[in-house]
């Protein structure tokens, strides 16, 4: 179910293209999955999926527009801009997560079900879990502790034994204030993705610090 070495997924929650553009150029080299973040799309539109997409056409893209409704619209729209991955919220309604599978079977990309708003993330992802569209189902769940509620120290690593344990479930990402002296702590869960946002876009060295995330996550996994 896991891979045997993590991708890491650097999660580009700015504001102005611009800056996603000189971010992502300095940390493509040590990154495998360059994420469009939800602030960045809604400041600058889908767009910036596509120019992402262009700048780094052999990255894995995702889109994370965090869908609540009009799943199939929203995925369609990401997909035609370049997305490799979109988000759903795993609270969204069953009839719009099959949405998205539906647009994800046509248009060739993944389905991450983000868990950020479940009250009980494993109770939630297991009544989601087989969902599917002509056998299209959720490629990724995503373990995720929200920029607001990381001020009150939450720690996303408390839900990963839990969700690791559902049956059938698909790959697990983690994001929510990963950092360096975080990474060894994964190794024991069955991580298929690590997300790190603000410990690289808010680095006053982006290249520098993705480069040991880079080594230590080579090292870890090894």
């Amino acid at each position: 179910m896991s891979n045997s070495k993590p991708l890491i997924q650097v999660a580009l929650d700015v504001l102005s293209l611009d800056d996603a553009l000189y971010i992502s150029s300095e940390v493509s080299p040590f990154v495998d999955v360059i994420e469009v973040g939800t602030p960045l799309i809604n400041s600058e539109g889908i767009k910036s999926v596509k120019v992402l997409k262009n700048a780094h056409s052999d990255k894995m893209i995702c889109a994370d527009l965090k869908i609540a409704d009009a799943g199939y619209l929203e995925v369609e729209m990401a997909a035609l801009a370049g997305a490799d991955i979109v988000t759903v919220l795993a609270d969204a309604y069953k009839a719009t997560i099959i949405e998205t599978l539906r647009a994800a079977k046509l248009y060739n990309v993944h389905i991450m079900a983000d868990l950020i708003m479940s009250r009980k993330p494993p109770v939630r992802l297991a009544e989601i879990v087989d969902l599917e569209f002509e056998g299209t189902k959720l490629q990724y769940c995503e373990v995720h502790s929200g920029l607001d509620l990381q001020k009150s120290r939450y720690d996303p690593l408390a839900e990963l034994a839990s969700v690791a344990n559902i049956q059938g479930r698909p790959k697990i990402a983690i994001a929510g204030g990963i950092k360096l002296p975080d990474i060894p702590k994964l190794k024991t869960y069955p991580i298929d993705i690590i997300i790190i946002g603000g410990a690289i876009t808010r680095s006053n060295d982006p290249k520098a610090i993705s480069k040991e995330i880079r080594k230590l996550v080579d090292s870890t996994f090894s």
